[in-house]
């Protein structure tokens, strides 16, 4: 009768088996990590990006409902705030605090790094003086997140300007 045979890995084999695992992980590491890296960096900018479309369009909504072209209803300084009276007599004021978009104290946006608001006359190049030479409002809104930046830029003509 013979004597059965052990099945198994030998000392050799399994060293070999090794190596080759210490080679490839590394390089199966690296695209892992791409792949990860890529999709983060994809959400942070579609959040940037929903941020930044839904705060514009909220501002130009209300914009567009400036009572009048007057000191009284639009205060233009400073460039980083806008101060209005809206058609129903309520006064409404846009303002970054810290790093939060704000409406009247309440936020709007987070992540943003600037907000400018410029006015400009009825040829749309020059700035404009006074609220009564204001035909045209341009908000510049910058949202920086995770190492990605993110301007947008609205103009608008609110409809009771002459």
């Amino acid at each position: 009768m013979q004597a059965r045979r052990i099945q198994g890995f030998t000392l050799m084999e399994m060293v070999v088996v090794i190596v080759l695992l210490a080679i490839l992980a590394p390089v199966a590491a690296l695209l892992v990590d791409g792949g990860v890296r890529a999709y983060v960096s994809s959400r942070t900018q579609s959040t940037s990006q929903g941020q930044a479309r839904l705060a514009l369009e909220r501002m130009t909504r209300d914009l567009r409902s400036i009572r009048s072209a007057t000191p009284a209803d639009l205060t233009m300084a400073p460039a980083t705030q806008i101060t209005y009276t809206n058609l129903g007599g309520t006064t409404v004021t846009y303002t970054r605090s810290g790093t939060t978009l704000t409406r009247n104290g309440v936020p709007l946006a987070d992540n943003v790094s600037a907000l400018n608001f410029a006015y400009l006359r009825r040829d749309g190049k020059t700035t404009a003086a006074s609220a009564t030479e204001v035909y045209y409002i341009t908000t510049t809104l910058t949202i920086t997140q995770g190492g990605e930046t993110l301007n947008s830029r609205a103009t608008l003509r609110p409809r009771n300007f002459p």
